[in-house]
């Protein structure tokens, strides 16, 4: 895997064999990395392709390049076949297959080295894992976070190789014993320890629940002031002055002193009124006042959780966990020996295998096992 460093959070391994990447992806899927954290990118064998089922089983899953073989993960198994120029035919899953996806129609930004390079990888490493990948090696990408060196062991377990030891890519291969067969050192849902001999631990995985808060706007209260006009009238007096003239007949007297007899002229008398001024002025008549409160209430946050639960059948006392098409085979053949099932026909006791096989492989679809399984009930009965 990429050479552990501080704030390196992606791990990328670079398979030969296709079907070590496949168990090495469904070890994953035990190991609780989800699809969105995995990616899975390889070329096609010559434009041949087979169509596997999407996990609702509609049938409409896209073709995929030749992932015949093996187990094959809901990952790999709902991978889309591409076709980009200049490499042929890809098939991609997971975080890869949007950057492979936009090669293809002429839209991604660097292809696979741009995606690794989003992801944390430096251009050199990342131009390293696209030069393996257009040799036709199978290149898988997880976005391990705090779990890096977990998901770096357990790719290293299925023999992955990666840029620190890429010279050791064709010979040796760090944590896989039997490289000349293929074979890993341990099955495909199980983890071999490198303590005690044979000393096997299975994981039990469960999901908890974490609940926060966060300030979200739940509503808001809107204040709106309107101006409205009326008329009004004031009552006010106001005075004047009038000039009212009046003759008299005072008989006859002299003149006065200083009195002029024969000067015309004319004598200008003010008259005095109070005209009316008004002004207006703005006075606050009242208020409204708004006043927030918090109201504690305790709310129900309910969601469906998984776990999983590690059952031993004793009664099964078989040197090695089949894997492969060897393990639908042997689950046809137990099947087959249980009277209830027994001469029939594989449609007659479909629905009952369905619901039995969930039970016993939670980590493979049934969309993925369906095929290989009718397959092998048939064998087995001509076999009888």
């Amino acid at each position: 895997m990429a050479t552990t460093s501080t704030g390196r959070s992606t791990v990328v391994g670079v398979f030969r064999d296709r079907s070590e990447a496949e168990r090495a992806v469904e070890a994953l899927h035990q190991a609780g990395f989800s699809d969105e954290q995995i990616g899975y990118a390889t070329r096609g064998e010559n434009g041949s392709t087979t169509t596997t089922r999407d996990r609702d089983g509609d049938g409409s899953g896209a073709a995929t390049g030749a992932v015949t073989g093996g187990v094959l993960g809901a990952l790999i198994g709902a991978g889309a076949a591409l076709l980009i120029p200049g490499i042929g035919p890809v098939v991609a899953g997971g975080i890869l297959a949007s950057a492979l996806g936009g090669a293809a129609i002429g839209a991604a930004a660097g292809g696979l080295i741009g995606a690794l390079t989003d992801m944390g990888v430096p251009e050199e490493e990342a131009r390293y894992y696209n030069s393996e990948f257009e040799s036709g090696r199978i290149v898988v990408t997880v976005k391990a976070r705090d779990r890096y060196q977990e998901a770096q062991t357990i790719l290293n377990r299925y023999g992955a190789y990666d840029y620190s030891n890429r010279d050791s890519g064709a010979t040796s291969r760090p944590g896989y014993a039997a490289a000349s067969t293929g074979t890993p050192t341990t099955g495909r849902t199980t983890e071999r320890t490198a303590g005690r001999e044979g000393e096997i631990r299975v994981p039990e995985v469960e999901e908890r629940l974490e609940v926060g808060k966060r300030q979200v706007q739940a509503g808001e209260v809107q204040i709106r002031k309107e101006v409205h006009e009326e008329r009004q009238s004031v009552p006010v007096e106001v005075t004047r002055e009038e000039v009212h003239v009046e003759k008299r007949d005072v008989g006859e007297r002299p003149l006065r002193e200083g009195e002029k007899a024969f000067e015309e002229g004319t004598i200008r008398v003010p008259v005095q009124s109070e005209e009316v001024v008004a002004r207006k002025e703005a006075v606050v008549t009242g208020e409204v006042v708004l006043n927030k409160t918090r109201e504690t209430e305790t709310q129900q946050v309910s969601d469906t959780l998984r776990r999983t639960e590690v059952h031993v059948d004793q009664s099964r006392q078989e040197v090695a966990a089949p894997r492969g098409n060897d393990m639908y085979r042997s689950y046809a053949q137990q099947m087959r020996s249980d009277s209830r099932y027994s001469g029939r026909r594989f449609e007659e006791v479909e629905a009952d295998l369905q619901k039995d096989w969930a039970q016993r492989n939670p980590g493979t679809p049934w969309n993925t096992a369906k095929a290989h399984i009718r397959e092998a009930w048939t064998d087995v009965k001509n076999a009888v």
